[in-house]
């Protein structure tokens, strides 16, 4: 309501890595449908027992050597942080006969450990990924600043929007935006977020 946002405009991505099976089922039975993991193998092994109609999105770091088995359960891939992986993942896809919806990770902040996609990058990857028959590219994704620095991260994720912005411009399907964790999804709402990845907030500390 702050944010002047309707609801429905905002998807609540429930961040489940090393969380027990338990609360899952607990949120599954409070009606949410999409959960978040970082980890191939633990959304696999999830993905196994929990009901099926669960849309499972990878936000972690994805290897070059794990696609075929993430598309094995992941609807949506939010980590797409170079040509080479968003290369394998459109060839793998079209093997696998799996259509997965994917983001570009898009690095703002310039930090050396964060990967991703520089802004100027974005409009070859657009092209690349809409080329592919078996992938949906959706939109952007992005972390905020370090050390939760207000100011800071809502300029990244004002950047964010505007970059997308800019690729609706090639593809108009282009218009998610995945941005905002615990510690800032209410700055990413009021910047124009569709997807905040929200965990501890929700099912407390991991195991």
């Amino acid at each position: 309501r702050e944010a002047k946002r309707q609801v429905d405009d905002v998807t609540l991505l429930a961040v489940t890595k090393r969380q027990p099976i338990e609360k899952l089922e607990a949120l599954y039975q409070l009606g949410l449908r999409s959960f978040g993991e970082n980890r191939v193998q633990e959304m696999n092994d999830k993905a196994k027992v929990l009901p099926k109609d669960i849309e499972w999105h990878l936000i972690g770091p994805l290897q070059s050597n794990k696609v075929r088995s993430a598309l094995q359960h992941a609807t949506v891939i939010h980590s797409v942080d170079s040509f080479k992986l968003l290369e394998r993942i459109g060839r793998i896809a079209a093997e696998e006969k799996k259509y997965p919806s994917i983001f570009l990770q898009v690095n703002l902040t310039g930090e050396e450990q964060k990967s991703g996609f520089h802004s100027t990058e974005l409009e070859e990857a657009a092209h690349l990924a809409l080329s592919y028959t078996h992938v949906k590219l959706i939109g952007l994704m992005t972390m905020g600043a370090p050390q939760h620095d207000e100011n800071e991260t809502r300029a990244v994720f004002r950047l964010l929007a505007e970059l997308g912005r800019n690729l609706q411009k090639i593809d108009v399907n282009i218009n998610q935006l995945s941005m905002g964790m615990s510690g800032d999804f209410p700055l990413a709402i009021q910047e124009g977020s569709t997807i905040i990845r929200v965990g501890s907030s929700i099912l407390g500390a991991r195991d």
